[in-house]
């Protein structure tokens, strides 16, 4: 692995970082660029994260740099003020997180870190030279994740699940004896804040493979710790197998369609590959689970939602619907969550053909606003033509199932519907 010039390399993947380099350099800080982004520079890889150290604390200086550039167009905050941990987001979508030094010398700085694959640095200054205090390196050659020390895991909990997430996203193997620490260690994952467990889960299921990466946290004891004993054997074959599916399906669903108005409902991803791990693993502690990992009351409205069976008479009406806006209001009625359920029953689990479920999805994306189906007739309308005015709900409800059965298509035909449904106290 060459590790000439890696500095300069950063800065073809990353223009800005060139700017950004020059800058730090002129301050006098003495700097680092140190441990994923190395070790993906070195991999030959597009670096995801650029994380630097410095002597002293940079806080000030980042702050400075980032309010200045381009007419204030970056933008500093915390991410540990404590320990003067500070990231610039700039609006190329690039983020350098940057803090001083946790220990006397960078020696002694990476040799605290996680896995030694990550406990490499080079010097802003001197581009050629590698610091690599555990002999990383050579790890990284053989796709070795090796602990630090023995320490690493207790310093941090949440390197038990960063770990598996390596193993998912890069192909490291655990050696043996970094193994035999996280089954010891395992239980200390319930001291790590649960916001922190969910960004992790989430990016393990994110990866291309995250199979080998779950039975690693199975077989050490992390899934046992965090949710319980499995009730069956959910990491048999059958499991691997429904996993494999469903991601399939829906890498082949948006490889087929990848229009802008599909493209975010992608992100739901890994709620679907979420869902099937916790079902499978402890069904009876599925929406306990849920609660434990905080996830966003909306993630948690998806998930609660995937497990509801669409049933097959609305399924075989779908035919019937000739117009997009039937079609978004046939959607609106599974809401909540009725996009995420059409795609997961309809489509994952081929209930609905290809067609119909684009056809679905795109109609109510186009055509919802915050939430719903816009109404065909107007709430102060009705309410001039009733006393009761929770009959206005009623009445809006009961035209969008016209609309669906295709027996209303117009406002006019919304009005003489209402007349002759709603016990009106007509004026």
């Amino acid at each position: 692995m060459d590790h000439a010039r890696l500095i300069e390399k950063l800065s073809q993947q990353i223009p800005v970082f060139t700017e950004f380099v020059a800058a730090l350099r002129d301050s006098g800080l003495t700097a680092w660029l140190v441990g994923g982004c190395v070790r993906d520079l070195l991999l030959g890889q597009h670096c995801a994260d650029i994380d630097l150290v410095t002597v002293e604390d940079p806080s000030s200086w980042a702050r400075s740099w980032a309010r200045g550039r381009a007419r204030g167009r970056g933008h500093w905050f915390w991410l540990d003020q404590q320990r003067r941990q500070s990231r610039i987001l700039l609006p190329e979508g690039v983020s350098f997180d940057i803090a001083p030094l946790r220990a006397a010398t960078i020696e002694a700085d990476l040799s605290a870190r996680d896995f030694t694959v990550n406990a490499l640095a080079v010097p802003i200054d001197e581009s050629d030279r590698l610091i690599d205090p555990l002999n990383g390196i050579n790890d990284l050659k053989n796709f070795c994740l090796r602990v630090c020390s023995d320490r690493s895991f207790s310093a941090d909990p949440l390197r038990l699940l960063k770990g598996a997430r390596h193993v998912a996203t890069s192909g490291f193997c655990v050696d043996d004896h970094s193994f035999h620490l996280m089954t010891v260690q395992a239980p200390l994952i319930n001291t790590v804040a649960a916001e922190r467990v969910r960004d992790e889960f989430f990016l393990i299921m994110a990866a291309g493979d995250p199979l080998h990466s779950i039975q690693i946290l199975s077989d050490a004891g992390v899934l046992a710790a965090l949710f319980g004993c499995p009730e069956a054997e959910w990491l048999a074959a059958s499991y691997r197998q429904q996993h494999r599916f469903l991601d399939d399906r829906i890498e082949d669903f948006f490889y087929r369609h990848q229009t802008p108005v599909l493209a975010a409902l992608k992100e739901d991803k890994k709620l679907y590959l979420l869902s099937t791990l916790l079902r499978t693993y402890a069904p009876s502690r599925y929406v306990a689970h849920l609660h434990k990992l905080r996830l966003s009351r909306q993630q948690q409205q998806i998930l609660k939602a995937l497990p509801c069976e669409i049933s097959f008479e609305w399924i075989n009406r779908i035919d019937q619907l000739t117009t997009a806006r039937r079609l978004a209001l046939a959607v609106e009625q599974l809401n909540p969550c009725g996009l995420q359920r059409i795609f997961y029953w309809g489509w994952c689990l081929g209930r609905i053909p290809e067609s119909p479920v684009a056809a679905l999805l795109e109609a109510y994306l186009e055509l919802e606003k915050n939430g719903r189906i816009p109404d065909l007739l107007d709430g102060h309308l009705i309410a001039q033509l009733v006393d009761n005015h929770h009959q206005i709900g009623r009445g809006q409800q009961l035209i969008k199932q016209q609309e669906i059965e295709g027996r209303v298509s117009h406002a006019e035909d919304a009005l003489h519907c209402l007349k002759a449904h709603l016990p009106f106290d007509k004026k």
